[in-house]
This record gives C-alpha cells, sequence and structure tokens, in this order.
C-alpha cells in the first residue's frame, strides 16, 4: 500500500513537482488516495478485532513537556502534582491539516441536486497542492504505523457494538482492476475476512 502511495504522489507530480499539477493528475490522485483509504480502514477492522477492548476505554493523552529552564519565577506554571495537559485536545492538530476519518458514515441529502443547480458557475481553477500533500502525508503516517489507529478502531467498534449499533458493513471495493495484482488480490480477500472477524458482533454473551 505505501509502494502504491508512493507511485501515485509520483504520477501526480507531488514528490519532485518538476512540473506544474494539472486537474487530470489532481482527480486521479484523489481517487488513488480514497481506494488506499478504504483498503486501511478494512485492514484497521482486522487488527482491531483482534484487540481486546471496552466500550468504556479512553485514549491516554500525553503528557506536555515542563516549563523550559529559562522561565522566570513570577509566570504562572502547573505545580508538581499539576497535570501538564491541554485544556482542548484539538488545539494539538495541525491547523490545515487532514484528518482521517475512521467509520465514514454513507448518507444521501434529498436537497443537494437543487442547491448544486443554484450554485454560480465559475471559471475553473489551478488544483492546489496544499490539500493533496497534507492528505498525502497523513496518509504515509498513518500507514508507517497503524498501531494507535487500530486501537482506535477498536475502541469505536466496542462502543458502536455496546450500543446496539448494526455490524459495519463492507461490500466488495470496486475498481479492483486498476491494482497491482497483489494488492488486488488482497483487497478481494478482505471482505471474507472482515465477515469472520465480526461474526459474533450480535452475540448477546
Amino acid at each position: 500500500m505505501r509502494d502504491a502511495l508512493e507511485i501515485a504522489a509520483e504520477r501526480a507530480g507531488l514528490i519532485l513537482q518538476r512540473y506544474e499539477l494539472t486537474r487530470a493528475a489532481a482527480r486521479a490522485f484523489r481517487a488513488r488516495v480514497r481506494e488506499l483509504e478504504t483498503l486501511l480502514r478494512r485492514l484497521l477492522v482486522l487488527m482491531a478485532a483482534e484487540l481486546e477492548v471496552r466500550a468504556t476505554d479512553t485514549p491516554r493523552l500525553p503528557a506536555e513537556a515542563g516549563p523550559p529552564c529559562h522561565q522566570t519565577p513570577h509566570q504562572d506554571t502547573p505545580g508538581a502534582g499539576e497535570a501538564c495537559l491541554p485544556a482542548d485536545p484539538r488545539q494539538n492538530r495541525r491547523p490545515g491539516g487532514y484528518r482521517f476519518v475512521l467509520l465514514p458514515v454513507l448518507t444521501f441529502d434529498l436537497d443537494a441536486p437543487d442547491r448544486f443547480a443554484g450554485l454560480v458557475r465559475t471559471a475553473p481553477k489551478p488544483p492546489d497542492r496544499t490539500p493533496l500533500m497534507h492528505r498525502y502525508a497523513t496518509l504515509r503516517a498513518l500507514l508507517s504505523n497503524p498501531a494507535p489507529l487500530a486501537r482506535r478502531m477498536a475502541r469505536h467498534l466496542a462502543r458502536l457494538k455496546a450500543a446496539g449499533e448494526p455490524r459495519p458493513v463492507c461490500l466488495p471495493q470496486p475498481g479492483l482492476h486498476r491494482f497491482e495484482a497483489a494488492l488486488a488480490t488482497f483487497a478481494l480477500a478482505l471482505p471474507l475476512e472482515i465477515a469472520e472477524a465480526l461474526g459474533g458482533w450480535y452475540d448477546s454473551g
């Protein structure tokens, strides 16, 4: 999957940036990233099925570093027994970055066609390279270390199961003919593996 991501980024010109990014290249890159994100989500479900977590488990927030040595005593600093945690964990997120969604919810808005019809048509603009780079960097980092995200997925699935939600559905992924042979074979087997891993979803025991 990492090789497929690197190849897609190179074809779009995001790595070496030797030529101008075209709209066709940006569309092709976003399409391939969506396919790889779907594969990653399904792989995370399999990894999460092997973890023992409870619905009440909460992730641990890492403690921040202590005050710098040049900080003067009259400044407000946490005491020795006080926790050095941010008031809002969302403040640690990088502004403008791309956020990976664990289980996207498919919805259909009946009023969407009417709103789209009322939009003002403008001339096409050249694609922006920055959002694509954010998405590439985020997916690359997650593929390098998927274990923390698998624990998040396990907690999320545990909460869904405890709340009596339906079992997540994993349909066959379309467009596998565009994948390499090994990656397509792996993606083809994932729905069956996930169905077996979540086979006890409705067991009350």
